[in-house]
């Protein structure tokens, strides 16, 4: 216990260098794999057997959780940790190679790291929804978010109280966040995005119901929208001054009614 104790201590300064030697020779990989640690957003160290028998033993496809930016990605971690599971950190730079390097290596295993805002499969429940009612969803989204390639899901979420989040692809961010680093800015290709709404949420159920030409209609699709991405990163510019805007108007609209 005492050693693993300091083991941990030291892990935080040396683990991009242990990765870094992992990715560089499969040997190493050999000897040391199983005393590679990875760091909880609770604060706790958990081997991947570790982490894998905790949150996954039943599963044939084990699935890692990670945050990249644990305090920006902090409504999704949650969403996770109150289900249960536990989510751990990747947040410097070769941890985007060391993962791919991970689900390769052991590809045996079925191991794929899923960064909380790539798929919406751990907080969600099964169930069946209207397809036209996503038809629906989808057109009007596509048009309060200016976006014809925006793909709209309706799922249950386990969260009652969470509306709607976006998804952004693993592997499609993977390559985008590589092609951004390596090749500048003008490398930087679409991410596969993806808006689930939750369909336990009286907002979405009012949604489907509501008249899609009508100017409120949009203006409450935008604002679910840009709240999803908010839990995700911070908006931007033009974005912000829109949200803001937006926010007020409705405000506004709650008091004359």
């Amino acid at each position: 216990n005492t050693k693993r104790e300091d083991y941990q201590r030291y892990w935080d300064d040396i683990h991009p260098f242990v990765k870094y030697g992992c990715i560089r020779d499969e040997k190493f990989y050999d000897r040391v794999k199983k005393a590679l640690i990875y760091k909880t957003t609770a604060g706790e160290y958990l081997t991947l057997e570790e982490y894998l028998n905790r949150n996954c033993p039943d599963d044939e496809n084990k699935s890692v959780y990670y945050a990249s930016d644990d305090k920006r990605q902090a409504q999704m971690v949650k969403m996770y940790t109150d289900q249960g599971k536990d989510v751990i950190l990747l947040n410097t730079l070769i941890d985007n190679n060391f993962i791919s390097f991970l689900e390769y290596a052991d590809r045996d295993s079925k191991i794929s790291f899923k960064r909380v805002d790539a798929a919406a499969d751990g907080i969600t429940e099964e169930g069946e929804t209207s397809e036209d009612a996503r038809n629906k969803l989808e057109g009007m989204f596509r048009k309060a978010m200016g976006d014809d390639t925006v793909e709209v899901q309706l799922k249950p979420f386990k969260d009652e109280g969470m509306i709607a989040m976006i998804t952004v692809d693993e592997q499609s961010r993977r390559f985008t966040e590589m092609s951004s680093r390596w090749g500048g800015a003008d490398m930087k290709l679409p991410e596969k995005r993806t808006l689930v709404l939750n369909d336990k949420h009286p907002l979405v159920a009012w949604l489907k119901e509501a008249d899609a030409a009508e100017d409120v209609t949009n203006t409450v699709c935008a604002q679910v929208a840009d709240l999803a991405e908010m839990a995700r990163q911070p908006l931007v510019a033009d974005r912000m001054v829109d949200f803001l805007k937006r926010s007020n108007e409705l405000l506004t609209m709650i008091i004359r009614h």
